[in-house]
């Protein structure tokens, strides 16, 4: 049912959709609803999976907890464990960016037990400990053969399994009694735990703990270069109020103090942030205090100045025949491309000035007319070959923050012209021997094949974005550290 409503001049309805109120996270069984979680009689703990969010870490207060694992019981004990949970985008919380949940379930005692038919017998013994490993990030690997390190009792032994309670730094495999274990994107430290079991009835398992330390190969130092403010956004308002740049680690101050623009023109202002230092890089956890931009501060009551980053193109490119993709633009419009014809093949990449003109929108001084905004694109050889230095991509994403859903592998191998990562941009990517059509999405991309290279809990990836003719149109450093989409900066 419709209902009309009429309105006389010279009134006015202002109608706006309503908005559907966002849901807050908790521990309810539509978000958290932590299920699974077990113990088994050795203490090793099976992880929770929550309904919406991604479990980062668990622990317990209780006395005999450590390294993930719960010691073993005489009888059944209840065991409760802390989950760390990432709150995922679109809920009112999220940038709170983590929320913690219990969970409980009942370890069976050795001796005496309700839980399982009978108390276990142990029938499986250690044939001495497994070795500590140590590996390096990026995909390096060892295989373990267990059978060497149980020993069967009355009975043959069966199976071997492995847990794991942290994916992000290490991914594990077991086949028959080889267990694969495989570094990730990251440095850190973990213990497995190897288990055997036999086909007697109600035999216990046999575990063994593994030490694993991942060193993190050649991390480079976190500076005013890496954290990039100058590409990257932020701005004085009139009032005095920052919006502080995108980068990888926390702007956690500036000086000096801002107050409002009242000389009735617009002043340059220069701030000094204070940035703490991501994980993955050698002065991690420190702050550095010496990266500076210069903002243009409006005057109150006067239209800010429009520029060529309030523009924010993207998606710009130039095709193997020369022509210009007109890409897309966040504020103002394109009103005109120079040059308009666009340009002659060429038979080696060749960088191009192209001058996009925008029209400046209204609340901004001078709107209507038009500014000049020139950027260097690449144009790609119209018979140009693959190269030979090789990449692995993740899935495509529509946008950076598509990644800090979830933990993405970088599996698919490709070949470029580019000879590193952060030198890609404008270079061509080709997938079995023929450029591969990006279409103008975000990829997650390593130098190694890794399980873990990109998403929650990596700590800074890289992200190149591809358009439909193999070109990198841009290149990245993204983290998802801060919660919902993550943060960012363009190299």
């Amino acid at each position: 049912m419709s209902k009309k409503i009429n309105v006389r001049s010279p009134f006015y309805l202002h109608l706006t959709e309503p908005q559907v109120p966002l849901p807050t996270y908790d521990c309810s069984p539509n978000y958290a609803g932590l299920t699974g979680f077990a113990v088994n009689n050795q203490g090793v703990v099976t992880e929770p999976s929550p309904t919406v969010g991604v479990l980062v870490s668990y622990t317990s207060s209780a006395g005999d907890f450590a390294n993930g694992k719960f010691g073993t019981v005489s009888s059944d004990t209840v065991r409760t464990i802390t989950a760390t949970l990432r709150i995922p985008a679109g809920f009112t919380n999220t940038s709170d960016v983590y929320f913690y949940c219990n969970a409980t379930a009942t370890q069976a005692g050795l001796t005496t037990t309700v839980v399982e038919p009978t108390p276990c017998t142990p029938q499986i013994t250690l044939n001495g400990s497994i070795p500590s490993q140590s590996l390096n990030s990026g995909g390096n690997s060892v295989d373990i053969d267990l059978s060497n390190y149980f020993t069967q009792g009355a009975y043959p032994i069966t199976n071997y399994s492995v847990s794991n309670s942290n994916p992000t730094l290490v991914s594990t495999a077991v086949s028959g009694s080889t267990l694969t274990i495989s570094s990730n994107a990251i440095g850190g430290s973990t213990t497995l735990y190897a288990s055997a079991s036999d086909s007697g009835s109600n035999t216990c398992n046999a575990v063994q703990s593994i030490s694993v330390t991942i060193t993190s190969l050649n991390p480079p130092t976190y500076d005013c270069t890496t954290a990039n403010l100058d590409a990257n956004g932020g701005s004085i308002a009139a009032d005095g109020t920052v919006t502080n740049p995108n980068t990888t680690g926390t702007i956690t101050g500036y000086s000096p103090t801002t107050t409002a623009n009242n000389t009735g023109s617009d002043r340059s202002v220069t701030l000094t942030f204070d940035i703490l230092v991501p994980a993955g890089y050698t002065n991690a956890g420190s702050t550095i205090s010496t990266c500076s931009k210069t903002f243009t501060q409006p005057s109150v009551g006067i239209d800010p100045t429009f520029t060529c980053g309030i523009a924010g193109l993207t998606k710009q490119g130039i095709n193997t025949n020369g022509s210009i993709t007109k890409g897309l633009i966040a504020n103002g419009t394109i009103a005109s491309i120079d040059p308009s014809i666009g340009f002659n093949e060429v038979s080696v990449n060749t960088a191009r000035n192209v001058t996009f003109n925008i029209t400046i929108p209204s609340g901004y001084a001078s709107a209507g007319t038009t500014i000049p905004c020139t950027k260097e694109l690449i144009q790609p050889a119209a018979f140009d070959e693959c190269g030979t230095n090789q990449y692995y991509l993740s899935t495509g994403k529509r946008t950076r923050g598509d990644f800090c859903d979830a933990t993405y592998a970088c599996k698919q191998a490709v070949l470029s012209t580019g000879s590193s990562i952060n030198t890609l941009m404008g270079h061509k990517i080709c997938y079995s021997g023929t450029p591969f059509n990006g279409r103008g999405l975000y990829y997650a991309v390593s130098t190694s094949s890794v399980s873990s290279a990109a998403g929650i809990g990596v700590g800074d990836f890289k992200v190149i974005q591809i358009d439909t003719t193999g070109i990198v149109l841009s290149v990245e450093i993204h983290s998802c550290a801060s919660g919902g989409t993550g943060s960012g900066t363009i190299l």
